[in-house]
């Protein structure tokens, strides 16, 4: 019962309710469950003979309905493919007119044309060309129904991907899930308490008479693959979901990478000007270094010349003092030759 027991482990305490109650234990432990699954379908509960496991359960169950399960691809494709054909197998004793009446209630819930005709095709096309969406409905209206006849209320959050207007199809596909039996008992019920009643009912009086309580057995079958199904599929659902979302982060990485690859260019452009600048200050600092050295050097020039000529304006000074010195004693001289000259005449007249 391995099978059984890693399932478990998958579900919350509302989700294993329906076990306890439909087994009838005082507590809801694992090891429970598992024990009395495997002595459920054993005659006189099991009393003094060994337990079955859960490939020998199936087979029961299958028998039972008359089914001949493959087993070549594992236990877990066995349940599916016996849950599916005793869905069809109830599906087809149907009439025509109920039928179609549970093709009207499916539209009514909210499903479209395609969603319809891959639940309701089963009947024509066969268990296995049931799509994704039809087994997934169909496990979780299974779900829905047997939780919700007994009483427990399961989260939304259970049926992902399913709008609210259909996420409990329990009326027609949960009902005929259980069993057309069932299913026709249900159809004129007024109150959940009146349908609980059924179903408890139908437990008891069919428990009486086989070896082995098959009517809770098939309830209970049916349960774990369907809650297999709708745990299997919201998984899947979050793993694509996580996906997405690497996914996304993975472009946002590209993006970011491309964007850091970019600033790192631009910052390499940068530091190459910024290191062109840095030489040209240093070109112009050794420039201005030799400038000042050229103005030091004009500056002593500038000073030479100006201490030369200032030298030449004391000579250009002295010559003009001699200069107005020699005038004066030309004048002098001048001045002494007219007085000769006037001596002179005055001796010769």
């Amino acid at each position: 019962m391995n099978h059984i027991s890693t399932l478990l482990q998958e579900m919350n305490l509302e989700q294993k309710k329906a076990f306890v109650q439909i087994l009838g234990l005082k507590q809801n432990d694992d090891k429970e469950i598992v024990s009395k699954i495997s002595k459920l379908l054993l005659p006189a509960k099991g009393l003094f003979q060994d337990p079955l496991n859960y490939k020998q359960f199936i087979t029961s169950i299958a028998e039972k309905n008359n089914e001949n399960i493959d087993f070549s691809k594992g236990i877990l494709h066995a349940e599916r493919e016996l849950y599916l054909e005793l869905f069809q197998n109830e599906f087809e004793k149907l009439s025509q007119e109920e039928k179609d009446k549970i093709v009207e209630e499916l539209g009514k819930a909210g499903l479209d044309k395609n969603q319809i005709a891959s639940l309701s095709g089963i009947g024509a096309l066969g268990a296995a060309q049931l799509s994704g969406f039809g087994i997934y409905m169909l496990a979780s209206s299974t779900v829905g129904a047997i939780t919700s006849l007994l009483g427990i209320t399961l989260p939304f959050a259970l049926y992902t991907g399913m709008s609210s207007a259909i996420s409990f199809v329990i009326g027609p596909v949960g009902f005929l899930v259980m069993g057309v039996m069932l299913y026709r008992s249900f159809k004129h019920v007024k109150s959940w308490s009146e349908a609980q009643e059924i179903l408890l009912a139908s437990w008891n009086e069919l428990g009486t008479l086989v070896k082995g309580d098959f009517a809770k057995g098939t309830q209970i079958f049916k349960y774990i693959a369907a809650s297999r199904i709708v745990l299997e599929t919201n998984y899947a659902k979050e793993i694509e979901e996580n996906e997405n979302k690497i996914e996304a982060f993975g472009r946002e990485g590209e993006n970011l990478e491309n964007e850091y690859l970019n600033l790192e260019s631009k910052i390499s452009s940068v530091e190459n000007e910024v290191l062109e600048m840095k030489s040209s200050v240093s070109d112009l600092k050794i420039e201005i270094l030799q400038l000042e050295k050229q103005i030091n050097n004009i500056g002593l020039e500038i000073s030479d010349s100006e201490a030369e000529m200032n030298s030449l304006k004391n000579s250009q000074t002295k010559i003009e003092d001699e200069k107005r010195s020699l005038l004066s004693e030309i004048n002098s001289i001048k001045m002494e030759s007219t007085q000769l000259n006037e001596k002179i005449k005055n001796i010769t007249e």
